[in-house]
């Protein structure tokens, strides 16, 4: 079942701000993406035939059923799946899948959150979760997360965990062609859900981590949410039990307290297994048995209560003012009863209410690209709030001192929605969007990746979502799409919008002329809106093909083949060099991404903002005849993108599509380069959303330290300017368009990589036709060094900015390299090894940050060079102390080296994420196109291997020695304000 876009946002606000251990969100599962592209010339033979989206392919599938079975029927569940209750009733799902090869993820579900702590427990929840990884029945202290480092799996990616109002999710992903890796996999869930130990030394290390945590949450947005969230829930148990908790509760609760959560709510009556994967099911069941039929139920549990949101008959309000936040924006829910979801009438009415919001959004995303609109992004969703409610919600941002414009325009969209109700055209689009994703998601059923399918299953134990399967949802939406009709699709706006339940919240910079309207005048614009004459809808639509001329077709006039990575190169009369990689990873996918040297350094100082910025200008005025909106609506029910981008030294296109879309993508492509479009009022839109969106951005304390960092590196340079008002002054959209059709007048110098689910033979007419059409000079450029070079020395400074107690550190070595393939990945295995080790050292062992970042690499464009980054958020009065602490251990390992187990580790991972990255066309699209921009040998791709095992200790111990020059460094630290450092007991002082 999928997930509206509403609850993903709401899950997003719940996983960052409110304090899950690592800030996870579920991926939706099917049905896939709505992208929508082209309507082709002419009919034309599909580069790959399509494959007939029919489910009924599907044996065990009761087709007849599901088209036919009464609404208040309960829906099956998916042929493929195997789930049970064991006796001590422990659920368990379990689900073969084949993305990725040889892996499974496993989650073990506990339904039971923040909403279950006593009141001097408020964050014990989340911190038991923490517990988990600091101490087992069979993996003491770390050992676990040692162990797991061992096998190839990465802390945060692969080992990952998560607690929120009402749940706390562990998930893991390992290999499957170990058995004893996959045994130690199911004995450490079975240590989380009846084995922690709960040593009094390691809670009282893991405070400081969890109170880092707190901290690193801490800001504008967290502000906001203590404000509204009690608004929002007023009445109910969530207003009170944020999952973050408490910090004088974190820093100071009893162990005991710590205990009796994991002791009254780690129950089997309260937990599910999932497990989706490579593997032979009858011995994944197995294994379940085995591990968890030894949990014991627990006598006279604690009952679960679920909560409830009141009603109230009143509107709720919180206007809310902040010096940090960046932008302006308003927010109207409506608090409805909660809907079911386990029936096919259910299933049905989330379709329908789809369709409306994907209607409305549609409009309000119009109205956003009018010359000045009244909102910079405008919304419309509806799904579960929490367990025990449904919501609708409309929102906007808005420019400062703008909510009542920008709330008046949503209530008038709404207003017109109930009054005309919406057209048939716009109807059959949005049907149409609906069931190409359907169709889409089924072709892609035995690509989907596991993580997803497992987040899926994990929903039905923790909410009851259905999981029918993909080819059962298909055959839902192709009974169900049809029969929906525009009279029932408009009687959603009276349903929803009311006045009881309602909540308006708005928020935005506190500052003059972005004051927020008073309560009064917010709900009379509610009443006004009633008052008022709204005419019916305009539906913008060009009905016309999108090439009015095929161009005429070149030739391929080279041809090479390397067999040993399956890749075939053309290179074509007017000089496009094209790589064709045929894979079968995805079913319905195709990539495609081309560039050419060049990119904004050929553009003088004066023209580089405009240069800088015309994609972005004349992708918003469409392309061809089309403008962006009639384009959008021209392209509905298909599956094709293509879009251009310049940068600094080179200019390239994108695109991705359906196979039977490829012509689409093509042409879109063609279109940019032979067709662009500047059109005024779209011109003038963006360049309003855009200084909306810059007004305020200086008032974020991470965005002034982001700033001063690049300035210091740049040393100033004119092309790092922060995006500013004064920079967007200096956009002429008629420079733009000329630095724009410089970039793509010629193609003869271009290289494009195709990847995905097709054949050379069967798109080599479309090839010859669009991409050698495509102009040809046999101009010869490249890209110009602009100087812009890092500092030599040591530079340190300190940001001082923003409220909260809390700081940042960010440390940057670089200097002069020389570029080889070995070095470059010791390089990169360098920073690996130093995220693992400075993890352990400054978080596990000081407990004084939540986490520590290390990346590193060297660049050859437009000179060799290697940068080494580490950053770590902390306390203000810690910054100085950790610093210290960094420098001595990167001093240490120059002197005594590093323990090959690290290095083990980090080899294991490396050729794990292979595994996986050779079955995935993203990777084959990116590695294609480095190999191929810097004329290496592709050949090399398969040896991998040997740049694994070039990473030996010694090599490190000297790479290090390299990289980590003392005497060449930039180390920035951001500091809050004077106020919030005195509060933290620290000066906030330079370290």
């Amino acid at each position: 079942m999928k997930h509206s876009k509403l609850l993903v946002l709401l899950s997003i606000v719940l996983y960052l701000l409110l304090g899950c251990s690592t800030a996870q969100v579920p991926e939706p599962a099917a049905p896939a993406s709505l992208a929508t592209p082209a309507e082709p010339a002419e009919p034309a033979e599909p580069a790959e035939p399509a494959e007939p989206p029919v489910a009924a392919e599907e044996t065990s599938l009761d087709v007849e059923l599901l088209r036919t079975a009464p609404l208040d029927t309960k829906l099956p569940l998916a042929p493929d799946l195997r789930t049970a209750e064991l006796p001590n009733g422990l659920r368990y799902y379990v689900r073969v899948n084949k993305r990725p090869e040889n892996r499974a993820e496993l989650q073990l579900l506990v339904d039971a959150g923040s909403l279950q702590e006593d009141d001097d427990q408020q964050g014990l929840a989340h911190f038991v979760e923490h517990m988990a990884f600091n101490g087992t029945e069979h993996f003491a202290k770390q050992e676990l997360v040692d162990y797991l480092e061992s096998i190839g799996m990465r802390f945060g990616a692969d080992l990952n965990a998560s607690t929120s109002f009402e749940q706390t999710i562990y998930q893991l992903t390992v290999p499957t062609d170990d058995e004893e890796v996959l045994d130690q996999a199911f004995q450490i869930l079975e240590d989380w859900a009846h084995g922690l130990t709960f040593e009094d030394e390691e809670i009282d290390k893991e405070r400081g981590v969890v109170l880092e945590e707190w901290r690193l949450g801490r800001g504008a947005g967290a502000r906001m949410l203590d404000e509204q969230f009690p608004i929002l829930f007023q009445g109910s148990r969530y207003a009170e039990r944020l999952p973050i908790g408490k910090p004088e509760i974190l820093e100071n609760a009893p162990h005991e307290a710590i205990r009796r959560f994991y002791r009254d709510w780690y129950r089997p009556d309260l937990m599910a297994v999932v497990v989706v994967g490579d593997f032979d099911p009858d011995r994944i069941e197995k294994k379940i048995r085995q591990h968890f039929s030894r949990l014991e139920p627990v006598e006279n549990p604690r009952p679960r209560v679920e909560y409830e949101v009141p009603d109230h008959a009143e509107t709720l309000w919180s206007a809310w003012s902040d010096p940090e936040i960046t932008q302006t924006s308003v927010s109207v829910y409506y608090k409805l009863p909660k809907q079911g979801k386990g029936t096919y009438g259910d299933y049905r009415r989330g379709l329908l209410e789809g369709v409306y919001n994907l209607m409305l959004g549609t409009r309000l995303n119009e109205i956003a690209k009018q010359d000045d609109p009244p909102f910079l992004y405008g919304y419309s969703g509806s799904d579960s709030l929490v367990r025990s409610r449904s919501i609708y919600t409309q929102g906007a941002t808005v420019r400062d001192g703008g909510v009542l414009r920008g709330l008046d325009a949503l209530l008038v969209e709404a207003e017109r929605v109930e009054r005309h109700g919406f057209l048939s055209g716009e109807l059959e689009r949005a049907k149409k969007i609906y069931l190409r994703s359907y169709e889409q998601a089924y072709r892609e059923r035995d690509k989907s990746h596991s993580a997803s399918l497992a987040n899926e299953l994990g929903r039905n134990f923790l909410v009851d979502e259905p999981v029918p399967g993909i080819a059962a949802e298909l055959e839902l939406a192709k009974r169900f799409l049809p029969e929906i009709m525009l009279d029932e699709v408009n009687r959603l706006a009276r349903e929803w919008i009311t006045e009881a339940n309602r909540v308006v919240l708005l928020s935005g910079p506190d500052k003059a002329g972005a004051e927020l309207p008073p309560k009064e005048d917010v709900l009379a614009a509610f009443d006004e809106v009633k008052d008022r004459e709204v005419g019916p809808w305009v539906d913008k639509v060009l009905d016309e093909p999108l090439l009015a001329e095929i161009p005429a077709p070149g030739e391929v006039v080279e041809e090479k083949t390397i067999e040993e990575v399956g890749v075939t190169e053309w290179r074509l009369a007017n000089g496009v060099r094209v790589i064709l990689k045929p894979t079968d990873f995805r079913n319905d996918q195709v990539i495609l991404s081309g560039w050419s040297p060049g990119g904004t350094s050929l553009v003088s100082n004066e023209d580089y903002v405009s240069a800088s910025l015309a994609t972005m200008l004349l992708g918003e005025s469409g392309v061809g005849n089309f403008g962006a909106i009639e384009l959008e609506k021209a392209l509905a029910g298909k599956v094709a993108s293509a879009g251009p981008s310049i940068g600094e030294l080179e200019e390239g296109m994108s695109g991705f599509a359906s196979p039977q879309d490829l012509e689409t993508m093509l042409q879109l492509l063609y279109l940019h380069f032979t067709a662009p479009r500047l059109d005024d009022e779209a011109v003038r839109s963006i360049l309003s959303r855009l200084a909306i969106a810059v007004e305020n951005r200086l008032s974020d304390p991470g965005t002034v330290f982001r700033d001063k960092l690049s300035e210091v590196l740049s040393q100033g340079h004119v092309r790092r300017r922060p995006f500013s008002q004064e920079l967007l002054a200096e956009v002429d959209p008629q420079k733009a368009l000329a630095a724009y059709r410089e970039r793509f007048a010629d193609a003869s110098d271009f290289t494009f990589v195709v990847v995905g689910n097709f054949t050379p033979e069967k798109v080599r007419p479309l090839v010859a036709t669009y991409l050698g059409g495509l102009p040809s000079t046999g101009r010869e450029e490249t890209w110009r060094d602009l100087g812009i070079e890092k500092p030599p020395g040591v530079v340190r400074f300190t940001v001082e900015k923003g409220l909260e107690p809390k700081s940042r550190v960010r440390l940057v070595f670089h200097g002069p390299a020389k570029w080889t393939r070995q070095e470059s990945h010791l390089l990169q295995s360098l920073a690996s090894v130093l995220t693992i080790r400075l993890r352990e050292v400054l978080r596990e062992d000081l407990g004084a940050t939540y986490g520590v970042g290390v990346s590193g690499g060297i660049s050859i464009r437009p000179r060799e060079e290697y940068t080494v980054s580490i950053s770590f958020g902390c306390s203000p009065d810690e910054a100085e102390s950790l610093v210290k602490a960094l420098f001595t251990e990167l001093e240490k390992i120059k002197a005594e080296g590093i323990d090959a187990s690290y290095v083990e580790k980090v080899q294991e991972a490396e050729r794990r994420e292979r595994e996986v990255d050779l079955r995935e066309n993203s990777f084959w699209t990116h590695i294609l196109q480095s190999y191929y921009t810097y004329g290496w040998d592709p050949l090399l791709i398969d040896d991998y291997e040997g740049l694994v095992d070039y990473v030996t200790p010694e090599r490190l111990r000297e790479a290090t020695r390299r990289y980590v020059n003392m005497e060449r460094y930039v180390l920035g630290v951001l500091a809050p304000e004077a106020a919030a450092a005195e509060e933290e007991g620290s000066p906030g002082a330079e370290p």
